[in-house]
C-alpha cells in the first residue's frame, strides 16, 4: 500500500534551504531526496570552516563514546571520509588561529586590514601608472595608434561612449 499525503503541502514546493536554516543545521545530510534539488537549497548557508563539526559532542555520554569510536575507526581506515574529516579539521584550526590573531592585533590597537588595503592601493596605482607609461611610449614610437591606446588604457566602453557623445553633439549642432 502506497502512502499519499492528504494535505495540500507538497515536498517539491518546500524551500529546503530555508527550512534547513530554520532548524539551525550546520550542513545538510547526505540523502537521496536532496539530490538534484539545488534550486531549493539556494537559501541554505552551511557552517563555515571556523566551525569544526566533528568536535561537537553529544550530550548523551554513551552516544558520544560511540561517535568517538566511529570517528577513530574512520580516521584509522584512511578512506575518503577520513581525508574530508581531516581537511575540515585543518580548515577549522586555521580559521580559529586566524581569528585569534586578528583579535590579538586589535587588542594591541592595530587594524591589520587598514595597512594591507592602503599598501595594495598604492601598488595598484603604481601598476596603472606603469601600464599607462608603457602604452604611451608605444604610441609615441608609432607601434599603436591613439585609438588603440585609448582602448587598451580605458577599455572599449568608454571609447564608444565618447564617440557616441561626439555624434550626439554633432546632431544637436546641425
Amino acid at each position: 500500500m502506497i502512502h499519499k499525503l492528504s494535505h495540500p503541502n507538497r515536498f517539491s514546493a518546500l524551500d529546503l534551504g530555508l527550512l534547513a536554516t530554520s532548524f539551525c543545521l550546520l550542513r545538510l545530510p547526505k540523502m537521496p531526496e536532496l539530490r538534484g534539488k539545488e534550486e531549493t537549497l539556494v537559501n541554505f548557508k552551511p557552517a563555515g570552516p571556523e566551525v569544526n563539526i566533528h568536535a561537537i559532542a553529544f550530550k548523551d555520554k554513551i552516544r558520544e563514546q560511540a561517535r568517538q569510536k566511529r570517528l577513530a575507526a574512520e580516521l584509522a581506515a584512511g578512506g575518503k571520509n577520513a581525508k574530508q574529516i581531516k581537511a575540515e579539521q585543518r580548515a577549522a584550526e586555521r580559521a580559529r588561529k586566524e581569528k585569534e590573531r586578528k583579535v590579538a592585533e586589535r587588542a594591541k590597537g592595530r587594524n591589520p586590514h587598514k595597512k594591507k588595503g592602503r599598501q595594495a592601493q598604492i601598488f595598484d596605482e603604481w601598476e596603472d601608472l606603469a601600464k599607462e607609461e608603457r602604452l604611451y611610449k608605444k604610441m609615441r614610437k608609432g607601434k599603436i595608434t591613439k585609438e588603440q591606446f585609448d582602448e587598451l588604457m580605458y577599455g572599449k566602453k568608454e571609447q564608444q561612449q565618447s564617440d557616441d557623445d561626439d555624434e550626439v553633439s554633432m546632431v544637436t549642432e546641425t
